[in-house]
């Protein structure tokens, strides 16, 4: 195996010498190399994984380009796509691709984006609810619930450089190329990742296997000192032989440092001022309650969450106490003890709400707290707590503002009678046998990323979990479908032939009809009214409670401009410019 393996990553790499660009070289002088601060360490570069941590999301824009952009405006604009056209009496839209090439200088080509889709995102085996980014393609649901295969997928390659897109009937095309402005709709290279699997090695995981196709490419990678590096795409939508390099991205490097295990944040906002960073996209909380005016903050597509274990726990079976511990929640106290958040009123974030609710977003959650809490402890005194332990444990992320906010939690549902553990995990370490170079290689995994992953395959290893709930995109339903049975795209248990439910294993019946409703609606009224009952059944039945709507906020230093957000809330530092560069450019070796 070892051979044949070894074989087929030498045809692959003899493929990629024979169409790949001659690079003639980056000049000595590129551009700025920027010291900058994402956020907390990303372990796993795939577009399409399923993102437990908004960082990731941010980190993913940068290296990875859908077909489709949004701006702040909530415009929508190419991206790796050159142009398309909508036939609307044949349900096709019609995409031809730009000039664009992978990190390897490797042209980008309709299949990878026909791969990424139909083979990963809507891979029965594989679950993720970004698959519901998709639902409007013909025949994608049938194809994640293992009743249709792949041949019958609705977008196909109609050219080396040409997609056409069959959107199902009663869809909204318009939608469906906002929702293909996704990262997570990104493309994929079929051969990167099948050598991968055939080899046992992760290609997300390993700087050496790592291609992407955005204006960023990964440099430099080490986490045993904290430090990764973004150098520019050169053949990002440009051949690589071009002699202006700075034409579609500005910065030659961005270079970031992440804390891991759990250690202490350092930075902080006299590091901006000092010019030791020129944008630190995290802060303390004490500093971010003292610099808040000088930050530069955007609404994420993203609700800071609890999941709740209604399988396992038979204390959290119960609805009441799911209710009462939601309702106990001082929401207003827990945004104004992380400074940059929102309360949260309801399960969709506001620019995600405005899709179904329109611009006057109501009060979808009561927040009289005293009202709120009295009414808890109602609950919580109705319930027979006979051979049930009122005892359960909340795993957050090992970060100050995921522990401040258990605090908080942890308080208040103390009050109610409960015994709540507070447990930071961080990121978990293996070991795996790369079989082409017959050697261990160590990866590394966020342990909440983990304990989502096997949550989606049924395996449930917490009692309340955190997780910042991406919405992927601001349609409700791609976000609400992830709590329905049929469509909340974990995929199929193929060995007990069964559709795996929602990480929490919650189900509910008329929650599904209203999905389904939403989905069948033949006109956008009624869609959004069916959406609105199906948020208002997630919110009363509390398998998931919304805590906070978060907020992508960064400090950027004064010698900085062109920073700015895209429609997801992410920051897009393509045309940064970085006032007398030439200073702090890294001297050569």
């Amino acid at each position: 195996m070892k051979r044949i393996v070894s074989l087929l990553l030498a045809v692959i790499m003899i493929a990629a010498s024979l169409f790949s660009l001659s690079s003639c070289g980056t000049p000595k002088n590129a551009g700025p190399e920027i010291a900058v601060y994402l956020g907390d360490a990303v372990y796993d570069f795939d577009p399409t994984d399923y993102y437990a941590d908004s960082n990731a999301e941010q980190v993913m824009s940068l290296l990875f380009e859908p077909l489709f952009k949004v701006n702040s405006k909530g415009e929508i604009g190419c991206a790796a796509a050159k142009g398309y056209t909508v036939n609307e009496a044949e349900r096709e839209i019609v995409v031809s691709l730009r000039e664009s090439y992978w990190s390897d200088e490797i042209r980008v080509l309709a299949d990878d984006f026909i791969y990424a889709w139909r083979e990963v995102l809507l891979n029965p085996e594989n679950p993720n609810p970004a698959a519901a980014l998709l639902y409007d393609i013909e025949n994608a649901i049938a194809i994640k619930s293992g009743e249709k295969s792949y041949s019958e997928f609705g977008a196909v390659k109609t050219g080396i450089y040409e997609i056409t897109i069959k959107y199902r009937d009663g869809a909204d095309y318009k939608q469906l190329i906002k929702n293909l402005a996704s990262v997570a709709t990104s493309p994929l290279r079929k051969e990167v990742v099948e050598a991968s699997e055939f080899s046992d090695t992760y290609w997300t995981k390993d700087i050496s296997t790592i291609v992407s196709n955005g204006p960023f490419k990964i440099s430099t990678l080490d986490y045993s000192v904290g430090e990764f590096s973004l150098a520019r795409n050169i053949g990002y939508h440009q051949k690589s032989s071009v002699k202006d390099y700075t034409d579609k991205v500005t910065p030659a490097e961005l270079i970031s440092t992440f804390v891991v295990g759990g250690k202490a944040f350092e930075l902080t906002y006299d590091d901006i001022a000092s010019k030791t960073v020129f944008f630190m996209g995290d802060a303390t909380l004490e500093d971010r309650e003292l610099n808040a005016s000088k930050a530069k903050y955007s609404d994420d597509l993203s609700t800071y969450t609890y999941v709740f274990n209604t399988v396992d726990n038979p204390l959290l079976a119960k609805k009441e106490i799911r209710q009462a511990l939601s309702l106990a929640l001082d929401r207003a106290a827990i945004a104004e003890a992380v400074t940059f958040g929102k309360a949260a009123n309801g399960f969709l974030p506001n620019p995600v709400a405005k899709s179904v609710y329109g611009k006057k977003i109501s009060a979808r959650l009561t927040e009289d707290y005293e009202a709120n809490l009295a009414k808890a402890k109602e609950l919580v005194a109705s319930v027979d707590f006979t051979g049930i332990s009122k005892s359960f444990t909340l795993t957050v992320n090992n970060d100050e503002a995921s522990i401040k906010i258990a605090t908080i939690a942890q308080a208040a549902w103390l009050d109610l009678g409960f015994n709540v553990t507070i447990k930071p995990v961080g990121y978990v370490e293996s070991s795996v046998m790369d079989t082409v170079y017959n050697e261990y290689k160590t990866i590394y995994d966020s342990e909440i990323q983990t304990l989502v992953k096997e949550a989606s395959y049924g395996i449930r290893n917490f009692d309340v979990l955190a997780i910042d709930w991406q919405m992927y995109s601001t349609d409700a339903f791609v976000a609400l479908s992830a709590f329905a049975s049929s469509m909340c795209a974990n995929g199929v248990d193929q060995a007990n032939n069964v559709v795996r439910p929602n990480i929490s294993g919650w189900y509910n019946t008329l929650y599904d009809q209203q999905i389904n409703a939403a989905y069948l609606a033949d006109s956008n009224a009624d869609r959004r009214e069916a959406l609105k009952k199906a948020e208002q059944i997630l919110l009363d039945s509390c398998p998931i409670v919304p805590v906070l709507y978060n907020q992508n906020f960064g400090f950027v230093s004064k010698d900085l401009s062109g920073v700015r957000f895209d429609g997801f809330g992410n920051f897009v530092f393509t045309k940064v410019s970085q006032k007398n560069y030439e200073k702090y450019l890294k001297e050569e070796e």
